[in-house]
């Protein structure tokens, strides 16, 4: 059976190309995009990363950028200007001029194209707790009028250590998305409650500048979230989900294993993305284990922060088949001193997993020169790796709500400008 997000595509799609082009209104989508939102019936349709949107005469559309928006306007003699609207939704509609209007300051507009002032969604607190997060759970996503939200994504992060502990979402393979008060995958009993303003400086970040020469040869700095069609709707927060990568690692397995699973047609998958440990330079002959040290990168905060040895994603199909690939945790090895024989963290079972057998992971996921990663039971690894929040069926257990807000104000953390990855 087609997911109900393919049929609506094609409907949409369908709709589109049998019109009369004399019929249409074209508008433009500059980047920063806004979101597109349609109605289908009691659908709500979310439309985003369109570079232009054409719609036929009477149709109405919902532009929501929560920057405000930036727009190209011509009047009726046929002038042309630019405008910015301080609003976080704009109604525009087909007209018979074959160009989309709005009305603003009591004033009929014709606009030609239209972009936000700034990128990214908007920033929450959840007063429901993500599994076995003793910090803030902070949301990435947008509220619709009380009509419908979007969740982007979840992260639990200690803000009085300045760390991520874990990041969440649930994968998305369209273009369109449905505008609903429930959302499929694990976010769905997760809160928009407590609006904030994001301010960089209380968030400890990792500057290009910060990383020696001598490390900058193997590692880079980079979002934890690798996953393109992800990340795209994360834009503006990569500071908060910045991590040390080791670049054959980023750009090799990593890669080729979220590659398999957008390949993974019709499922949708649950993702917790952490790291854990730390990179250990390697002894010399006739040292002692204990002589090992950290290898560490010095921020100019004074502070110093280790490079993670490994990096984890925890993985489960929304969509059950009953077997035991329905659930894993997929490692990788972030050192360039790691060697096969010294690992204890798993007998690997990656060529039992389905969907990634029979792909680039499968034949490179066990060489160095890309990256060594491993797949894992969860039961063999949960109590080997820092932040682990444990098997995704006992999340609804672990789920906790603090004391209900009366009221939803605005939390102020406060926005430097400053060169951030």
């Amino acid at each position: 059976m087609f997911p109900i997000n393919a049929v609506i595509l094609a409907i949409v799609v369908i709709s589109v190309l049998t019109q009369d082009a004399s019929g249409t209104c074209k508008l433009n989508i500059g980047v920063p995009a806004p979101l597109v939102i349609t109605n289908f019936g009691s659908q709500r349709i979310l439309s985003d990363f369109l570079t232009t949107y054409e719609g036929e005469k009477g149709q109405t559309i919902r532009l929501s950028c929560a920057s405000g928006f930036s727009m190209d306007y011509v009047y009726n003699y046929g002038g042309h200007s630019s405008q910015t609207v301080d609003a976080t939704e704009l109604t525009v509609t087909c007209d018979s001029d074959q160009r989309f209007t709005f009305i603003y300051n009591d004033r009929k507009n014709s606009i030609i194209s239209v972009r936000c002032l700034e990128d990214g969604p908007q920033l929450f607190e959840s007063m429901t707790k993500l599994p076995n997060c003793t910090g803030m759970t902070l949301v990435l996503g947008k509220k619709f009028d009380g009509k419908g939200l979007i969740k982007d994504s979840a992260l639990c992060y200690d803000l009085a250590a300045s760390q991520l502990k874990y990041i969440g979402y649930t994968t998305s393979f369209h273009n369109i998305r449905i505008v609903s008060e429930h959302q499929l995958g694990q976010l769905n009993h997760i809160g928009l409650d407590i609006p904030i303003r994001y301010q960089k400086y209380l968030f400890e970040t990792i500057r290009k500048s910060e990383l020696a020469a001598y490390l900058a040869k193997d590692f880079q700095i980079g979002s934890l979230v690798q996953d393109e069609l992800v990340s795209r709707h994360l834009v503006g927060y990569e500071d908060l989900m910045s991590t040390v990568w080791l670049e054959v690692l980023r750009s090799g397995n990593w890669k080729h294993w979220t590659k398999a699973m957008h390949d993974a047609i019709g499922v949708h998958f649950d993702i917790r993305l952490g790291v854990s440990g730390s990179v250990k330079l390697p002894t010399s002959t006739g040292q002692s284990c204990n002589a090992s040290r950290s290898l560490n990168i010095e921020l100019l905060s004074g502070k110093s922060l280790p490079i993670p040895a490994h990096i984890w994603a925890h993985v489960q199909a929304v969509e059950k088949t009953g077997t035991g690939q329905d659930e894993f945790v997929i490692i990788g090895h972030n050192s360039p001193f790691y060697r096969s024989d010294l690992s204890n963290l798993c007998p690997s079972m990656c060529n039992q997993v389905s969907w990634l057998r029979n792909t680039l992971f499968a034949r490179l996921h066990e060489f160095p020169a890309f990256g060594m990663v491993q797949c894992c039971r969860v039961e063999d690894v949960a109590h080997k790796l820092d932040n682990f929040p444990g098997p995704f069926e006992n999340a609804n257990m672990n789920v906790s709500r603090t004391t209900e807000a009366t009221t939803t104000p605005t939390v102020d953390l406060a926005y430097e400008n400053d060169e951030h990855i």
